[in-house]
Order: C-alpha cells, then structure tokens, then sequence
C-alpha cells in the first residue's frame, strides 16, 4: 500500500453515523495485507467489525472509485466488471477500491460500510470519488453519493427501487443509471422509476435483451462505465 493508506485517518473523519437506523461506526484502524498483481487486501477495523476492500492504486491520488455489490455481497460486481476496472483504470489515474459488506443484505450496515470505505479514501487523499452499485447496492451507491461531499457521480446497475428513495436529492452530481431489458429479477422499470425521481444531469441506458448480471454487454457496460468514469470523477 501507498504510504498514504499506512496512515490513520483524521480524526474528524472516524464517526460515520446514520441516524434514522441508529447506527454509528468508527474507524480504530486500518491493516494493509499482501499485494499481488497490483490489488492488495485491506481490512478496515471499525466499533461495529472489520470491513474488506480489495484496493488497486493508481500512481496519482485525488480520485478513485468505490464498488458495492448486490444483497450477497462480494468484491467482483456484475460480470467481473469491478476487476476488470482495478486492472485497467489505474492506469489512467483512477484508484479503485472494491467492497465487501460486512453484514450482507442488511440496507443500513452497508450503507455505513460504504460511509466508511469513503472516509478511507479520504484518509488517502482522494478528494473526488465515484460510486458504483450492482442491484441492491445500486440503491446503497445512491444513498451514500447523497451524505458523502467528496462524491462527484454515482453509477446504478440494475439498481433496486428500495433504499433509492432519495435519488431526488442527488443533484446535482451526475447519475447513470444502466439496466438489462431482459432483467427477470429486478424490471428495468425500478431504473425507469429512479430515472424519473433523480434530477439532472442524469443519464439511463436500457439495454435490450440483456439480463440482471448485464452478461450479454459486458463489454459495452465497461466501456459506457470507463468512459463516463474519467469524464465525471
């Protein structure tokens, strides 16, 4: 890890609440693991248990990407989409940072997870950060780029409708919002409902024929989210 993360964070930065569920959380530590080919494992340590992110550098700080995933939790997203960001983004100056929930399925645990991963890369320097959701963490990437001040956009795929009721209060950081036509577990209509709730700028791609793990256009996914990625972040 960079010696930045090595660092603890800010004091001011430790205490990640959110009030309505009555939960808080704070940081006591952050651990370093291996690094292999270029991702290497951190543990943040926090009151309420350890949170894993899988963290790949790039060589200038200052903006980064957060991926969460769906209700199971894990570090990939849909169709490996979240590594095959950490293998090519930094290279383009774009740190991502991949988490796993510690309480899966749980909507106020992992929105206070995802709070936390934020104040880390604070704690590293970044100052502009993307969010990236897969289903139900579609709608914890929307809650959290509403708290978060170093959120600039926020990418929702095959988002869920619940926990996204506060797409409105988005704006005005960009939103894109990408669904599968063909999604037989969430409808597209769930994007179509957050589409019309967000404010602008706001953006929606449904793409036919393409099912709830966006499979069928992983390559066109990662291209429209690389692309609007160095753009917006």
């Amino acid at each position: 890890m960079r010696e930045g993360a090595r660092r603890p964070l800010p004091t001011g930065g430790e205490v990640i609440q959110k009030m309505e569920e009555g939960l808080t959380l704070r940081i006591i530590g952050v651990e370093p693991g291996d690094e292999i080919a270029g991702a290497r494992k951190v543990t943040i340590n926090t009151t309420r248990g350890a949170i894993p992110l899988v963290l790949h550098s790039a060589p200038e700080k200052g903006r980064a990407v957060l991926c969460v995933s769906g209700a199971i939790g894990g570090f990939d997203g849909p169709s490996m989409l979240y590594p095959r960001l950490g293998l090519e983004m930094p290279k383009l100056g774009l740190t991502i940072a991949r988490l796993d929930y510690r309480a899966p399925n749980e909507f106020g645990e992992c929105l206070v997870d995802a709070m936390a991963a934020l104040t880390f890369l604070r704690g590293i320097g970044s100052q502009r950060v993307a969010l990236i959701g897969h289903s139900f963490g579609g709608a914890v990437a929307i809650n959290a780029g509403t708290l978060s001040p170093i959120v600039t956009t926020v990418i929702a795929l095959s988002s869920q409708l619940a926990g996204a009721h506060v797409a409105g209060e988005l704006a005005p950081k960009p939103l894109l919002l990408i669904h599968g036509g063909a999604d037989t577990i969430l409808s597209h209509e769930s994007s179509q409902a957050l589409f019309e709730r967000a404010g602008e700028p706001k953006t929606i791609e449904i793409l036919p024929g393409v099912g709830h793990g966006l499979t069928e256009a992983q390559d066109e996914v990662f291209a429209m989210v690389s692309d609007w990625l160095l753009e917006k972040v």
